[in-house]
Parts: C-alpha cells; structure tokens; sequence
C-alpha cells in the first residue's frame, strides 16, 4: 500500500475552517458543503479527514447498478488488502472515484472519494495504511445525526481503525443504514470477507427528548449487537462502555433499554445473512457526542472498549 502513496496525488495545504454537521435529532436542516471564494473546497486541499469529507458532500442519489455494486466490493476488498499497485488507482477512477493519499499528524490515510461531477451519493471512506486494527467505524449519518461525521473522523486519527464510511448525501434522499444494496454497503461486505473476526462499529445520534421510555430518555449511550439475543461480546464490551464512560449512563439493549437497537438496520441484516455477526450499533445523545467531540481522552475511553 505504500508505493501507492507515491504515485497518489499528495494532499496540499489549507486552512479551511469547517463547519459541523446538523442532525435530526437536533435540527431539521442539513449543513451545505463548505465554500471559499464560492466554491466547495476540493478534498486535494484538506489536510484532515474531516476537510476532506466535507469538500465530498455534494451531488444527488443515484442508486447502484448490480455490476457497480459488484466492482466496488471487489475494489474495497483489494484496498483493504493494501494493494501496491497503479492499476488499483485506474480501476477506482474507472468507476468514478478517485483515490488519494492524505497525512495527517504524521499518519499516512489512502482516501477513496467520488470524483468531482460524478457524485452520486457513493460515500467517502478512508483507510489506514499500517499499525491497523481489524475495525471499521462508519457513519451513516454524518448529515443529521450531529457531529457522528466529526466524531468517526477523529477516532480514525487517533485510532487504529483500518477503515472508515460515512454518507455523503442528507439521510432523507439515501438512508445508509437501512437502504438496501448501497455502496456504502459492500464496504461492509468486503471487510468482513478481509477480516472475518473483525468488527464494524456504526455510530448514531439520538435525542433523549424523543424517546419514548425513561431507559430511553436517560440514556447517553445505547449499545446494541442489533438483535435480541447479545452475544457475550456485546455484553462484555458494553459493560466496558459503563466502566470507561464515568458520568454517563451506557445501557445494553435489549437488556436494560428496549429502543434504538438498531434491529432494522440493513448493514448489519446484510451480514449476518452473510454470516458476520460482529457489528456495534452505538447510539449516542446529544451531550456524549458533544463531549466525544471536545475530549481525546473520552474519545481514547471510547476507543479502548470498541478495540
């Protein structure tokens, strides 16, 4: 992987602020992409995940064709598997992505984006290039459920995730977490094929407002295997959650909370019907994420149980 970044386009300098995310659970509009001089700020300019994600969010759905579906897992899986090579470079642009290198804080990240005027709400996903955990983060959300793009964008600084997704069109016009047959999706399906031990994290937002029990309503993080039946890794790690996370209240669903288990969500039922049944449902509130935003070092108490 890395004679690739030799031959990726090298990521230049900007000091672009970036505004943050909106949610549906907090606000009923979506943040449009960052301008300067009345243009998007192009991802060859960021020098962090989250510059680069932000210049990524433009375009509209357009659903997948079976054969693309098909040629990106094959593509992802080759990534994943750090594969030295031009020709991996040619086949994303082949399918309208382009794939760069990016450094940020003396890491190197291989970034797989839409290219620009052929963005059709495929996703933005980043890999680590070595010293990588067999977990990937996504977040499928990253419009509305505010600051879960800002939040998976620094756990994969600071962590050690091989992989990161997150959407790039508002939830209302393509749910990523319960649209069938996505891009987004066969990430998914090819890391589990890579690392069929390893685990995918999904990140989500909620608002305590809006739910309907008082397990719900005091919650700050609701963890989730999205079935009904946890495994003992699920337990394990969310009792891990409680024991990091002093001052806010973690509970394990189906056991101590009875909603936002994330039962109906498409990711996880797609593998498991493939037979990888290592998926974290997190729903965070509004004060957790705002914490996780602002503090490393919760965000380094988060990343110690989810590793």
């Amino acid at each position: 992987m890395k004679k690739v970044i030799n031959q990726l386009v090298v990521i230049t300098i900007c000091g672009i602020f970036i505004a943050s995310c909106q949610s549906s659970a907090d606000s009923p509009t979506d943040t449009p992409p960052a301008v300067t001089d009345g243009k998007s700020i192009e991802s060859s300019e960021a020098t962090s995940l989250k510059d680069a994600l932000k210049a990524a969010k433009t375009g509209e759905y357009v659903a997948p064709t079976a054969e693309a579906l098909h040629k990106a897992e094959a593509l992802f899986l080759r990534t994943l598997k750090g594969e030295p090579s031009v020709d991996l470079q040619n086949a994303w642009q082949a399918q309208g992505f382009a794939m760069r290198a990016l450094t940020h804080n003396g890491t190197d990240f291989t970034v797989v984006q839409e290219a620009e005027g052929k963005r059709t709400g495929r996703g933005f996903y980043a890999f680590r290039q070595k010293e990588s955990l067999p977990i990937a983060l996504q977040a499928p959300h990253s419009y509305k459920d505010l600051y879960t793009g800002k939040i998976a964008s620094l756990l994969m600084e600071e962590g050690n995730y091989v992989v990161a997704g997150w959407n790039t069109v508002p939830r209302n016009d393509a749910d990523m977490a319960h649209r069938e047959d996505t891009i987004f999706q066969t990430l998914g399906r090819a890391f589990a094929y890579q690392y069929p031990t390893g685990t995918i994290v999904q990140l989500h937002g909620f608002a305590q407002g809006k739910r309907k029990t008082t397990a719900g309503k005091t919650a700050d993080l609701i963890f989730s295997g999205t079935t009904r039946a946890p495994s003992q890794r699920v337990l394990d790690t969310g009792n891990c959650l409680k024991s990091k996370l002093i001052g806010f209240e973690v509970r394990i669903y189906p056991h101590e909370v009875s909603e936002l288990g994330g039962t109906t969500n498409s990711n996880a039922k797609d593998l498991r019907e493939r037979g990888f049944n290592r998926f974290f449902h997190v729903e965070l509130s509004k004060p957790l994420r705002e914490k996780l935003r602002e503090d490393k070092q919760v965000r380094g108490q988060l990343s110690a149980c989810l590793q």
